[in-house]
């Protein structure tokens, strides 16, 4: 009769979750070692498990492209350290890296290099640190200037995972939020952008473009993240990116416009592959 009893609780306890989902963005958990912890999605799980075999592949780079695995990153664009006025940038990439190995390759071996590459790591980031957070807290480290990392952090941590002050049912909490500055990512399609995943981006003014710092001994760069989506009544997002004077690598200084609340989705997110 326990016996019963207990099966007859437990049938109903699942039946209760699989019915259950986020009314802000839905989601479908994913638990995994390094790649990732928490709402990656059924794309995130295939993703990391084609990769689990391939960690040991050396990344390659060739002309504008990055290969890493299975993964490519490509980079074109009229932006560098020089201001010209209408300069551009796009970042593609078939995969959200698969974790911080992968995400340092990619950051010191290509996107670094550039401003508009560093800037379009940032929703990579958001992403890996949304799956787990010890994991997306070392990337954040690596492209982050100290304070930028700091903020991200608290932001992060009230917009797109529950806690004890947002609860599941709070739309509030946007998981999909990641997903926000990928091309082709609307509130009508749930933020499932279009494949491979596309960032862009334009120059910001010239007075903002590699203007020195003191304090921060760097040169710093203003620059805008072009969401073609409806995620925000704006779609350009401010993002400055900074180098030290002697530094090859740009690392993020400022970047708040990318996690500020997005527009209620109207049907489910799918995750990120």
């Amino acid at each position: 009769m326990k016996k019963r009893t207990f099966l007859t609780v437990l049938a109903a306890s699942l039946t209760f979750a699989s019915a259950v989902g986020l009314t802000a963005c839905e989601e479908k958990d994913n638990k995994s070692d390094e790649y990732t912890g928490e709402g990656g999605g059924k794309k995130a799980v295939d993703s990391w498990a084609r990769l689990v075999n391939e960690e040991s592949k050396p990344a390659s780079v060739n002309g504008n492209t990055m290969t890493y695995g299975s993964h490519t990153y490509t980079m074109e664009g009229t932006m560098d350290d020089t201001y010209a006025a209408g300069a551009t940038g796009k970042v593609t990439f078939t995969n959200v890296p698969s974790g911080y190995t992968e995400f340092k390759a990619v950051y010191e071996q290509f996107l670094g290099k550039t401003p508009y590459g560093t800037a379009a790591m940032l929703p990579m980031a958001f992403e890996i640190w949304a799956r787990n957070n010890a994991t997306g807290e070392r990337c954040l480290d690596l492209l982050c200037y100290s304070i930028c990392k700091t903020e991200v952090l608290r932001e992060l941590s009230r917009h797109i995972v529950t806690s004890e002050y947002s609860p599941d049912n709070d739309s509030y909490v946007q998981r999909c939020m990641t997903a926000a500055t990928l091309s082709g990512a609307t509130k009508e399609n749930g933020y499932n952008p279009t494949e491979p995943y596309t960032i862009n981006m334009e120059i910001g003014q010239e007075n903002t473009w590699k203007a020195e710092s003191e304090v921060l001994q760097a040169y710093v760069y203003t620059l805008y993240v072009v969401a073609d989506g409806n995620a925000w009544s704006t779609n350009k997002r401010s993002v400055t990116v900074q180098r030290g004077w002697n530094d090859n690598l740009y690392k993020a200084n400022n970047c708040p416009s990318l996690y500020v609340n997005i527009f209620t989705p109207r049907t489910s997110w799918n995750g990120l592959k």
